[in-house]
């Protein structure tokens, strides 16, 4: 019921949602991007409904305050203290063992501002634990919500992040000034 209100929402708003999951990835790393908007966590939301997903996300722990953290909470929040040193990939393996069936939505551009390179914590996650990456793009020229076929890492960060580049290259995000489909540094020219 939750999938068809979502894609009835969407579908108000005119966004339409592609692509499908399958039984078989129970467990995976999703990537989405581009992130410069806060529509973005609502359009993500209702698109997690539509493909029937568990998917959790990581979000700072300071929002889990009383009067809004439930609602953190039940939209699958992970909060992450920012300001220890913590072993990120340990704490999402820890959460890949205790739960039968998870996904966890990352967002390596990390902020909705523009970025010299993306965050590549989702990348080691995944290789890690052998868990396929699940690319999603929430395109607001289009308004669409797509995603790719399942990649699988091969711990060669060089390559592998051909085909995220690629994926995301002619994406358009809610404030496109502020996407950077990048994930190594823009060398800057010295004046």
């Amino acid at each position: 019921m939750k999938g068809l209100i979502s894609k009835f929402l969407l579908w108000l708003a005119g966004w339409t949602v592609q692509g499908t999951y399958s039984e078989d990835l129970k467990e995976c790393v999703i990537v989405v991007a581009p992130h410069t908007s806060n529509w973005d966590f609502v359009w993500g939301i209702l698109a997690r409904n539509v493909y029937g997903l568990k998917a959790r996300y990581l979000i700072k722990h300071t929002l889990f305050k009383p009067g809004i953290g439930w609602f953190f909470r039940w939209t699958g929040g992970i909060p992450v203290d920012r300001s220890q040193n913590n072993n990120l990939i340990d704490l999402l393996k820890k959460h890949l063992a205790e739960e039968e069936y998870l996904q966890l939505v990352f967002t390596p551009e990390g902020t909705r501002s523009w970025v010299e390179c993306w965050k590549r914590g989702f990348y080691w996650v995944a290789h890690e634990s052998s868990l396929p990456v699940v690319m999603h793009s929430i395109d607001f020229k289009l308004k669409l919500i797509t995603m790719n076929e399942p990649f699988y890492t091969t711990g060669n960060w060089d390559e592998d992040i051909k085909a995220f580049e690629e994926f995301y290259a002619d994406k358009t995000g809610g404030n496109p000034e502020n996407f950077n489909p990048s994930f190594n540094p823009i060398e800057k020219s010295e004046n």
